[in-house]
């Protein structure tokens, strides 16, 4: 069995099961177009129909683009729309002319534009992608030792496998030198992707930084109260000179912690002599206007082997319906608390501190005539023994600290609230001072055998 494809037109398109086609009797299926044949005379008055030829695969197609079609078993498939502008908003057919010979006489042509689009489609031009020359990312290490003016280097270039829509999106598998990428991007107004020109991208890269992938990018900084631009990626929480990781340790005078690494997979020039191997490649990038992630069943999980740093221009609110855990060695709050002049309260210990301030006040006593112990009193109630006690009874009851006994320093009662496997039955404790927060907690010091664990097993 042969076949051939001839030449086509498109009229109109199904979009969906769903398409409703005034005047046409074809029945709707998703990807089934009508189109008329087209000749050296130009375009038939025939209307046929036709369907994909490819299972998976869809190309966006309108009204006016060129497509080939076959005939295969008595059904009609169509490969296209060509490429006839070699742009990806713009597949209509160049020739295109209404007064040329062959077409319905009874189609109404004031619905078309002059390249024989429908007049609603999107009067919206976008560039096709393309691989700008990086001769620091096509030829790493040895970018200075090309002559960019020989043959030899004209014929080394290679092109990218890109998957285009017609208005802004794509996916970009490319590589430089043998070095991969995958992009995913949205919203392109240029022939490259962009990370701060607007739209969302997925970017993975294997070697150099953001600006060797992104050269284009730009951002403000302050300078003398003015913002003014500069060459170069910036994340959004790093403008006005605020530093995502501030507050991390320099473990690494080279690679200071407490910057955002924006070097990160840096060319190194080739050297024989190198002994320290770049062993920074591969990085994913994801920028857009607005980023949601949403779990709607099970959880989120984030984990780095180094340091998670979060950081946004105005405000960070973490909210949840249930409890919240930090579990850390040290917990500081504020850059200046790693200095530790100011260790956290513990709420209990605070607790018994005060009361026994508060029954020494209260037991004290003074020696009288002939040594006869008389409580002490408040002034101006000299003449009245034991105010100072009742004041001092009076202060431990408004703030939940027990009565006052002569002797007793007894521990610190509340309720939990906890069952027997120790979770919690509520969100709050009950009958604490009320000096103490019912439902913020911090860990007590941990005495050594706590610090050590449990033994190995044997």
């Amino acid at each position: 069995m042969s076949f051939s494809f001839q030449l086509g037109r498109v009229k109109s398109v199904f979009t969906s099961n769903l398409d409703n086609k005034p005047l046409e009797n074809t029945p709707a299926q998703t990807g089934r177009i009508l189109f008329t044949p087209v000749n050296n005379e130009g375009a038939s008055s025939k209307s046929l129909s036709a369907v994909p030829l490819f299972r998976g695969i869809g190309d966006s197609i309108q009204r006016g683009d060129l497509i080939l079609y076959s005939i295969i078993a008595k059904h009609i498939y169509y490969l296209g729309p060509l490429n006839t502008q070699n742009t990806p908003s713009n597949t209509t057919d160049p020739s295109y002319n209404p007064r040329r010979g062959g077409l319905n006489q009874n189609e109404d042509l004031s619905k078309d534009n002059a390249d024989g689009s429908n007049k609603l489609t999107p009067n919206y031009s976008i560039p096709k992608l393309s691989k700008l020359p990086n001769n620091k990312m096509d030829f790493p290490s040895i970018s200075d030792r090309i002559d960019y003016n020989s043959i030899l280097y004209s014929e080394s270039t290679f092109s990218d496998l890109t998957l285009e829509g017609r208005y802004g999106n794509a996916i970009r598998l490319g590589a430089r030198n043998q070095n991969p990428n995958l992009v995913i991007s949205n919203h392109n107004k240029t022939e490259i992707e962009t990370l701060g020109g607007g739209g969302s991208i997925f970017a993975m890269t294997s070697i150099g930084t953001i600006d060797n992938n992104f050269p284009t990018e730009i951002h403000d900084e302050i300078e003398n109260n003015e913002a003014v631009s500069k060459p170069g990626y910036r994340l959004s929480a790093d403008s006005d000179g605020y530093n995502i990781a501030r507050g991390n340790d320099i473990v690494n005078e080279e690679k200071p912690e407490s910057q955002f690494n924006y070097r990160y997979g840096f060319i190194k020039d080739y050297d024989p002599e190198e002994l320290t191997p770049n062993n920074e490649f591969d990085q994913i990038i994801i920028s857009s206007d607005r980023i949601i992630f949403n779990s709607t069943v099970e959880d989120i999980t984030v984990s780095a082997n180094r340091n998670i740093n979060l950081g946004s221009n105005k405000n960070f609110t973490l909210n949840n319906k249930g409890f919240s855990v930090f579990q850390s060695p040290n917990i500081y709050i504020g850059e200046a608390a790693k200095q530790r002049v100011q260790p956290m309260v513990l709420g209990d210990q605070l607790q018994k501190l005060l009361v026994r301030i508060l029954r020494l006040l209260g037991d004290a006593q003074a020696l009288g005539d002939m040594n006869v112990p008389q409580k002490l009193t408040l002034f101006p109630n000299i003449h009245i023994a034991g105010t100072l006690s009742q004041e001092v009874n009076n202060i431990m009851q408004e703030f939940n600290l027990g009565t006052l006994e002569p002797g007793q320093n007894p521990e610190p009662e509340y309720e939990k609230n906890l069952d027997e496997d120790g979770l919690a039955t509520s969100d709050t404790i009950t009958g604490q001072p009320s000096f103490l927060s019912n439902r913020h907690f911090i860990e007590p010091n941990r005495v050594e055998a706590e610090v050590q664990g449990p033994p190995p097993p044997s």
